[in-house]
């Protein structure tokens, strides 16, 4: 009936620091601060590597309960980013979506604005997509754990009303989340929502104990399952 320790709690605070950061710097590029690919040099990189050693100590210092869940939800967020890409790609050969946010992300980083998307600005927008999704796998499963269907549906709410007030979606030109184009928003809610039940899903399968990250390790939580 251990709760957390002081080196897990500091350790997971480090880790969901530095794995927020990633899906905020296409807005904050967006909102004009800086250039994604800026960010992304200073930024995004230090902030992986932060990631990386983080799962590293943790694995040295025999934290088996943090490493578990970075781990099982990188993978987690990793596989439910398909799922939301399915729902996206529909909602886009469907006219319910401006474009591909993951080529636009691409241009942006590799600083190709007036030159249009290539296919070194594919692999890196889409590969930047997915560490969003690997990233927002970890948050949850290192916070949440094993809980309910409905803690994982409200957090992909969370993420799409996250992406819908975000500049991202006003320089995209259809006004303030997207209410100019009526589909776009509710493809995007439907596309967290495909996320958010894959990443449940996986997470509940794989990560090893149910409680939330300030929760005791009893077996009586069980029932969170």
């Amino acid at each position: 009936m251990n709760r957390i320790s002081l080196k897990e709690l500091v350790l997971s605070g480090v880790a969901l620091a530095a794995a927020a950061i990633s899906p905020n710097l296409f807005w904050i590029a967006q909102a004009g601060y800086a250039k994604l690919s800026t960010l992304a040099v200073w930024v995004l990189i230090p902030s992986i590597v932060v990631v990386f050693a983080v799962l590293w100590i943790a694995g040295k210092s025999g934290e088996r309960r943090l490493v578990n869940r970075m781990i099982a939800g990188g993978l987690a967020g990793g596989l439910a980013t398909i799922a939301l890409e399915v729902v996206r790609i529909t909602g886009f050969h469907l006219g319910q979506m401006p474009g591909s946010m993951p080529e636009l992300a691409g241009v942006l980083l590799l600083n190709r604005f007036m030159l249009g998307p290539s296919l070194l600005s594919n692999i890196a927008g889409w590969s930047y997509h997915f560490s969003n999704g690997i990233t927002f796998g970890m948050i949850y499963a290192v916070i949440f754990g094993r809980k309910p269907l409905w803690v994982a549906l409200g957090y992909g709410l969370f993420m799409a009303a996250g992406f819908l007030v975000s500049p991202a979606v006003t320089a995209l030109g259809i006004g303030f989340m997207g209410h100019q184009m009526p589909g776009m928003p509710v493809t995007v809610v439907l596309a967290h929502l495909g996320y958010a039940t894959v990443l449940w899903a996986l997470v509940r399968r794989w990560v090893d104990e149910p409680e939330w990250i300030l929760g005791r390790r009893d077996g009586h939580r069980a029932a969170t399952r």
